[in-house]
């Protein structure tokens, strides 16, 4: 047996297992540990927290809010719509407009070179032009224009330039090269003037100045290139003049020339330091031969043959021949030095007659002429050894000095020559770049201007409409909008339950179980047979009341649990659904279970169970009848139903004073469960009444229906009337329920469901 509610609309149903927790898929529920005992105050506190804070607003969960209320919103939003849309398009003017275009090619024209200035990219080009159209310096060199100060759009401003800024618009037109200045108005002819104003004077303060900009470029590279050619020329003249001094501007040469005058140097010191060791022994010894003289003066004899000695000696002293001289040795000296100068330069030198070579040959034959006696002058007087040796140190140490300023005078030329031949380097590249540079833009300047006029603006003929429409269709959206989101604002506030951890964790009940939803065509089955939903859908509500069922049954206190209350805190939340569901199950289970309906003033029960009103709970308490006279037999094997009866003053004024404590002894002599469905908490008392008779209650909830704040207060209104509240019962959990129909069938399933 099953009980369909044809009103049902939730959203998960549970799965099936024999255990203390109830699930629907993609929610875990936690149940509290707590004893029923020491629940209640946690649960008061849950319950007091859900009436004093409220849920903060969120997008998803506005969107929910929305969708629990489309309709309303609907039926609000498009009349308020359609009221805003009229407004809007006979209360705002069309105006005129009026606009120019300009080009902006997407690369710099070049003719042939492309010069060092700096290209920006496209767009950022373009924005930047877009800012400087409505720059200050624009529009101030717009408004001097002659007679555009004095036209009556402007006459009336008192800041001319703000308002241009405000009101001109600048963008792209069709296509992001296309720019388009444009302004809007009442008077076609001042617009088409004042756009017309603006784009020439943009066109002379930007792209015309711009222009200007690379002309004044040109003249100023044309003074750097002088500039550098001039140092390039008195440099190129230092280094000639350093060639002359050295004989020769060739670094090869240079160095050659610089090793041989250090070679020199070297045996001219050796030299020189030979003759001075010999210079100061003869010195020693004409020292001795005085002093020799000055002791043999005492005899006469003595100083004859002193001075015939000394007369001896000075004649071998005297040189008897010019190869003797020192010019000649020095000659020899040089010439073998000059031939292997020679020698090196002609290997390195291609030139045979470089002036380098030619100057050293000529040297040569001087050193060889006098070595060979040709340029001896005639001996005078007799020298002694003494004064050839001075004056052959003499002319070591003049020959000396002059070598030794040759190094120097050609180590810091050559140093010279070699830093102004790198400046002439370094500078000559940068005047051949500067150079190409300069005539590259003096032809480029004859290219065409990045940014060209397309067309003027012309005196507008209609009004323009498309700002008119698109103002008006954003009017009508954001008025729909706004109901749209007024009605989620309100719906939100409402607090409705939507997910079950609501009612476990902010309520603090035990949610036992969840009963599914119809599930609806276009969003699950959609290919799937009505018939065929139907079952799944009974399918998987009879699986979620077994599951509460199992909880019940294998509750520690179960023994003490058989006169169970199902209570709501609103009519329409599934309450009597559940209660009917609840009682089949528990007689499927084999447990003798009656179902009595409480709902005095609104039954339905016995619709759902399919049986007749009258000749139930009203009549047995108003008229006395026996409880085998109100019991009516369902279909289901094992479970009873006494219905709600005509509900009258006798009735209530009966239930009111005892809860009908008779019919419950009597019930609990009779059956295994009994099943009391009441009346909503917040809006009947009867529940009150019944309530001291019951072992315990459950609270049904309905997802997206039930609102937090008056199951709080439902909640609080149980535990006051002195009832044991075991737990909730979410109904209409929606959820794909194909998992719930593969293999149940056999037990239970049918393709419609039964009353």
């Amino acid at each position: 047996m099953s009980i369909s509610d044809p009103n049902t609309t939730s959203t998960l149903p549970t799965e099936s297992r024999l255990s203390t927790t109830a699930s629907a898929p993609g929610v875990t529920v936690r149940m509290p540990a707590q004893a029923a005992a020491g629940s209640v105050s946690a649960r008061g506190n849950s319950v007091r927290r859900a009436l004093q804070f409220a849920e903060p607003v969120t997008p998803q969960g506005l969107l929910l809010a929305w969708k629990r209320q489309w309709r309303t919103a609907v039926a609000f939003g498009i009349p308020l719509a359609i009221v805003a849309v009229v407004a809007a398009w006979f209360s705002m003017p069309a105006p005129f407009t009026a606009y120019a275009l300009l080009k902006i090619d997407e690369n710099a024209p070049r003719l042939v070179f492309s010069t060092a200035e700096g290209e920006d990219d496209f767009f950022t080009f373009r924005q930047t032009q877009t800012a400087l159209v409505k720059s200050r310096f624009v529009l101030n060199a717009a408004l001097r224009e002659p007679g555009i100060s004095d036209l009556q759009t402007l006459r009336g401003v008192e800041h001319p330039v703000e308002w241009l800024q405000k009101n001109v618009r600048v963008g792209s037109y069709n296509s992001p090269e296309i720019l388009q200045i444009a302004l809007e108005g009442e008077h076609p002819e001042e617009l088409a003037a004042l756009v017309n104003a603006v784009k020439d004077a943009y066109l002379d303060e930007v792209v015309l100045a711009d222009r200007k900009k690379r002309i004044a470029r040109v003249s100023e590279l044309e003074s750097i290139y002088n500039d550098t050619e001039e140092k390039v020329r008195k440099k190129e003249e230092r280094v000639e003049q350093l060639a002359r001094q050295l004989g020769t501007g060739d670094s090869a040469a240079l160095s050659i020339k610089h090793q041989m005058a250090l070679e020199q140097i070297s045996l001219l010191r050796r030299e020189h330091a030979r003759v001075r060791f010999a210079l100061m022994q003869e010195q020693i010894h004409q020292q001795n031969v005085a002093e020799i003289r000055e002791s043999r003066q005492d005899t006469e004899s003595e100083l004859d043959g002193g001075r015939d000695s000394l007369s001896a000696n000075a004649a071998q002293a005297v040189l008897p021949t010019q190869s003797n001289d020192p010019r000649v040795a020095l000659a020899i000296s040089r010439a073998a030095q000059l031939k292997d100068l020679i020698a090196r330069y002609e290997e390195q030198v291609v030139d045979a007659n470089h002036p380098a070579l030619v100057k050293y040959r000529e040297e040569l034959a001087e050193m060889q002429r006098i070595a060979a006696g040709l340029d001896a002058t005639p001996v005078g007087e007799p020298v002694t050894r003494l004064e050839m040796l001075e004056k052959q140190e003499r002319a070591l140490r003049e020959e000396l000095d002059k070598y030794s300023e040759l190094v120097n005078n050609i180590g810091s030329s050559s140093f010279e020559l070699e830093l102004m031949k790198t400046e002439i380097d370094q500078i000559a590249k940068v005047s051949d770049r500067v150079g190409g540079e300069m005539e590259a833009l003096r032809i480029e300047l004859k290219s065409p201007t990045r940014v060209t006029l397309l067309q003027e603006a012309e005196v507008p003929k209609t009004r323009d409409q498309s700002k008119k429409k698109k103002l008006t269709g954003a009017a009508g959206v954001g008025s729909l909008g706004m109901v749209f989101l007024i009605v989620a604002v309100l719906e939100f506030r409402t607090r409705r339950i939507t997910d079950p951890k609501d009612v476990a964790q902010t309520l603090g009940l035990e949610l036992l179980g969840a009963l599914p939803a119809m599930p609806r065509p276009l969003l699950q089955f959609w290919k799937t047979p009505k018939n065929a939903r139907v079952g799944l859908w009974n399918n998987a509500l009879v699986e979620s009341v077994d599951t509460v069922r199992s909880i019940l049954l294998h509750a520690p206190d179960a023994e003490q649990k058989k006169v169970l209350m199902v209570v709501s805190a609103a009519p329409g939340e599934g309450k009597t659904t559940f209660a009917c569901q609840l009682a089949g199950s528990l007689a499927r289970a084999g447990r003798k279970t009656v179902l009595v309906d409480f709902d005095l003033r609104k039954p339905r029960a016995h619709s759902l169970l399919n049986v007749p009103l009258e000749l139930g709970v009203s009549e047995l308490l108003s008229e006395k009848l026996d409880l085998a006279n109100v019991i009516h037999n369902s279909s289901q094997e094992g479970l009873d139903v006494i219905p709600a009866g005509r509900v009258n003053e006798a009735a209530l004024a009966a239930l009111s004073r005892d809860g009908a404590t008779g019919l419950f002894k009597e019930l609990r002599k009779e059956y295994d469960f009994v099943i009391v469905d009441s009346s909503p908490v917040l809006y009947v008392a009867d529940g009150g009444s019944v309530g001291a008779n019951v072992d315990g209650a459950i609270l049904a909830v309905r997802s997206h229906l039930s609102r937090l704040p008056a199951v709080a207060v439902a909640c609080e209104r149980v535990e006051r009337f002195g009832i044991d509240l075991i737990g909730a019962v979410m109904v209409g959990v929606r959820s794909n329920l194909s998992g719930y129909g593969y293999s149940y069938d056999y037990h239970y399933g049918t393709a419609e469901p039964t009353a």
